[in-house]
């Protein structure tokens, strides 16, 4: 039987992350540390025969890709870009900072920000559509012939795609954390996907800091 395991890759941190930045659907390239995050994740990658990617996915963003190449380079496996792993689109307030929201839009962003589940910032993606995409993207993948399959997205679309494999988002959608660069696996067995772990940074800790722009498992921007 194909052990079927899916890794689920952040990517790196940017500059926006830093800055509490509203990222969606705009780009903001890997800072520094993002790239030594990305080769970190990366060589654990690499390392683990369980977790070494047969294939790679990625989406179509660069924050996305820089990190995707760098855990393809070690491997020598060739990236896939599909742009229905990119991070819901975060409408007016893309390009904004969460600081200037809590002054110059207090009330919806408080109301954002107080919302159980998967949010839509005003103008945004409305998430039944990102959910919609998202789960025409693992239809596909699920019929891979590859596995380890590697998925390298964004905060808010893999929040999607755990509720879609873990059947999370009945009665309310619980608040996970997703650390830059941080790996997740789920396990396909009988039918259903498994949780092996999630939100595992052990590569980071003493190299780069962790839970950057969330708190209590949630993001104060996207």
């Amino acid at each position: 039987m194909t052990d079927r395991r899916l890794i689920l890759v952040r990517h790196g941190v940017t500059h926006w992350n830093r800055e509490g930045r509203f990222q969606g659907h705009l780009d903001s390239p890997l800072s520094d540390a993002g790239r030594h995050e990305a080769r970190l994740v990366a060589a654990r990658l690499a390392a683990d025969p369980r977790l070494r990617p047969a294939r790679i996915v990625s989406s179509s963003l660069g924050r996305a890709m820089d990190t995707a190449v760098a855990i393809a380079e070690p491997i020598g496996v060739s990236i896939e870009v599909d742009a229905r792993l990119m991070e819901i689109g975060q409408g007016e307030w893309e390009g904004r900072t969460r600081a200037e929201l809590e002054t110059a839009d207090p009330i919806r962003y408080s109301e954002w920000r107080e919302a159980s589940g998967i949010r839509q910032p005003p103008g945004g993606e409305p998430v039944d559509e990102a959910t919609r995409r998202v789960a025409a993207l693992l239809d596909d993948v699920v019929a891979s012939e590859s596995w380890p399959v590697c998925l390298v997205s964004h905060g808010g679309t893999m929040r999607i795609l755990a509720l879609g494999l873990l059947g999370l988002g009945v009665p309310t959608p619980p608040a996970l954390d997703v650390d830059n660069a941080s790996l997740s696996v789920v396990r396909g067995w009988n039918g259903s996907w498994h949780l092996e772990r999630w939100n595992d940074a052990l590569h980071l800790l003493g190299q780069e800091p962790t839970h950057i722009d969330e708190v209590d498992g949630r993001p104060l921007s996207l």
